[in-house]
């Protein structure tokens, strides 16, 4: 039998060890108003929703019914009143319908990280279109969206929806230089260089990572740090003349966040989001980023002129907003601290109402 079968057959396995694991996980959370279920290998939304949400649960997908049944039942008989999923993963549906029928009285809730312009990608719309028929059987109670046109969008076709503002809170610069991460790769940086960096992109289309590459050609003395690269990545960068760091494979997000506090600047100039956390963190890490012109942050603010490109796929925008950043960074540091507090506490009372919803 071939090792990649016998993986599969494993996932379909009972695993005792691992389902007692889960259950000893959920008795932490006995008598508590909610939990919030995330899958693991799912970095970015693992990461939002560990900042949001306190009572939180790491499951990934569910292939067996025993498990499925198992986990039910603990989190009945540990008595919680909500299960908020974030969003879903192949066998959470059989969950929630278990969890349903064990007590018709259990909230369920969702929070979709995604928007519409997703679709293309398969799993995205079977998910979706699996959350939203569970919402026309009253199985599920209410759907956050990380995207305020989606929560609203959704609102005006019935649903009981609720945007949630996206935040970064649990990380510190303090800690992070500390690391001996932050200081090995200290020593490696090249101070007369400009120092960029452009993380959780890769090379898909959403990511627009080839304008903005495009865009670093036009400033002088630039070395890019890229995780995940590509070898269509570093083609490109090869072709456009730009030095690339030597990439890493997966890092921690104290390594990656490390990485982004040693750049003078960082990039994030996507096709489409909903509330990205990557320009929270470079800034939170005391660097600027250039983001796109899809999500709520900065409206109406002087952090709004300095960091949003309104045109994604114009790289020459993006070069001008990259220079005048960093002609600007002291001054964007201190409005986006005072602009944090405010958000922060608007964030923290869009969680209350999704949870009171």
């Amino acid at each position: 039998m071939s090792r990649h079968l016998k993986n599969i057959i494993s996932i379909f396995k009972y695993n005792k060890k691992e389902l007692e694991n889960i259950k000893k996980q959920i008795n932490l959370f006995k008598d508590k108003e909610y939990i919030a279920i995330y899958n693991p290998y799912c970095i970015g939304i693992m990461n939002s929703t560990k900042e949001l949400f306190e009572n939180t649960l790491a499951l990934s997908e569910l292939f067996n019914d025993k498990y499925i049944n198992e986990i039910a039942d603990c989190i009945i008989e540990n008595n919680i009143k909500q299960v908020i999923f974030s969003p879903i993963a192949f066998g959470w549906k059989e969950l929630i319908e278990k969890l349903k029928e064990k007590n018709m009285n259990i909230k369920i809730k969702f929070f979709w990280h995604g928007s519409h312009s997703l679709l293309v990608n398969r799993d995205e719309s079977y998910f979706l279109f699996n959350i939203l028929e569970m919402c026309d059987r009253k199985i599920v109670d209410s759907i956050a969206f990380a995207k305020e046109s989606m929560a609203n969008f959704y609102q005006q076709k019935g649903y009981n929806s609720c945007f949630i503002k996206n935040t970064v809170k649990n990380i510190n610069l303090s800690d992070i230089k500390n690391t001996e991460y932050y200081k090995t790769i200290e020593k490696s940086k090249d101070k007369s260089k400009v120092n960029v960096g452009i993380y959780s992109a890769g090379d898909r289309w959403e990511k627009n990572i080839f304008n903005q590459i495009s865009s670093l050609s036009l400033i002088k003395n630039v070395v890019l740090d890229c995780i995940p690269s590509t070898d269509l990545v570093s083609s490109f960068c090869k072709l456009m003349n730009i030095t690339l760091k030597e990439s890493s494979g997966y890092l921690k997000r104290e390594e990656m966040v490390a990485r982004m506090a040693l750049n003078d600047i960082n990039l994030y100039v996507t096709f489409t989001e909903c509330s990205p956390i990557v320009p929270l963190e470079s800034l939170e890490m005391g660097v600027p980023c250039i983001t796109g012109n899809n999500h709520h942050y900065f409206k109406n603010t002087k952090l709004e002129e300095y960091l949003i490109v309104k045109s994604e796929d114009d790289i020459d925008e993006i070069a001008e907003k990259t220079n005048i950043a960093l002609n600007n960074k002291e001054e964007i540091l201190v409005i986006y601290k005072e602009w944090k507090k405010k958000y922060d506490e608007e964030s923290k009372i869009s969680v209350i109402e999704f949870l009171n919803s």
